[in-house]
């Protein structure tokens, strides 16, 4: 027994880069996932760094030392850049092992508009939607806008609900429309779904695929998930497992790992979902990078689930180092 707990002791640790911030519009999120990781990952297991990209896009290390001093890049990033495949094909490219989905699973998730027409032809049930691509309005654009009030103006490539605005009345779509041009030139503009906001965590472990218990979300001060709700402590209420009848959970576990799947996701990831008031339920993201903060959702699903945090950092890590 005292051979096997020094063998234990002996045994080198997994060096870990724990990569965070970048040119992101969600950087201060980053760094707050970053800090919780470095907290919860076992000391006795791994040897962890922060690596932290600047605002601007500059990196503290060279991609060559990435690759040499550290085994597992641990992406803490959120949103553009760090979510949408750019910086996952730059790590593809030098062979450089990272956590989550591939570049191509990530660029296809980030971007709602893309990702809502690919599961659309899927059969996915999804909210009726337009969208203008690089300011410009794309076939139907006008009609869908006329039949659908209310509606969810929002950057299609963007994530944490920034600059997302829901809109009532056609003379408040201008000036949702350039709120959401603030952080993107392709904006997504969709049916505003009443009902239950739902979202399902989804975990590859020991080779087999995973839905986490389903979570209720309640704002308590929005009219939805918003920015402030999702990361000010105690603005939203998360009920897991949601109070939803089995019927609807298991569909919406079903779902997540359907569309895990058809997104060609590795290792983890979030799907959100509206329960509308007529008793469906709609599809409206994937998150690839889900947040890792004190409020998150991802490790909320997982301790019902019956996986601490630090054990689910331990899968991520796996499953990359796999």
């Amino acid at each position: 027994m005292l051979k096997g707990l020094l063998s234990f002791f002996r045994r080198p640790k997994v060096r870990v880069a724990v990569v965070s911030g970048g040119p992101s519009s969600e950087y201060e999120v980053s760094l707050k996932t970053a800090k919780m990781v470095m907290s919860r990952l076992k000391s006795q297991k791994y040897q962890a760094e922060e690596v932290r990209v600047s605002k601007m896009g500059k990196w503290p290390i060279s991609f060559k030392k990435l690759k040499e001093e550290f085994d597992v890049v641990f992406i803490a990033m959120h949103g553009e850049y760090g979510e949408d495949g750019k910086l996952q094909a730059k790590l593809e490219k030098e062979k450089i092992v990272f956590t989550g989905s591939g570049s191509k699973a990530s660029k296809l998730s980030m971007d709602k508009a893309l990702l809502s027409e690919f599961l659309k032809k899927k059969g996915v049930l999804i909210p009726e939607f337009a969208f203008l691509k690089n300011r410009a309005p794309v076939k139907n654009f006008g009609p869908v806008i006329c039949a659908c009030l209310p509606l969810v103006v929002k950057p299609s490539d963007r994530g944490s609900s920034v600059g997302v605005t829901i809109v009532n009345k056609l003379t408040d779509l201008a000036p949702a429309i350039s709120e959401a041009m603030k952080y993107s030139s392709n904006i997504m503009v969709q049916k505003y779904i009443a009902g239950r906001e739902l979202t399902c965590g989804v975990i590859e472990k020991d080779g087999k695929l995973i839905a986490f218990p389903v979570t209720e979300i309640i704002p308590k001060k929005s009219k939805f998930f918003d920015y402030k709700a999702k990361y000010v402590k105690g603005a939203s209420e998360e009920i897991t497992p949601a109070k939803i009848s089995q019927k609807a959970a298991a569909e919406v576990k079903k779902q997540s790992l359907k569309i895990f799947k058809m997104a060609k996701c590795q290792s983890y990831a979030r799907m959100d979902y509206i329960l509308g008031e007529d008793g469906k339920i709609y599809f409206l993201e994937i998150n690839t990078l889900p947040g890792m903060t004190e409020t998150s959702l991802l490790p909320q699903g997982a301790k019902a689930h019956g996986i601490e945090f630090s054990s689910l950092l331990d899968i991520i890590i796996s499953n990359a180092l796999d």
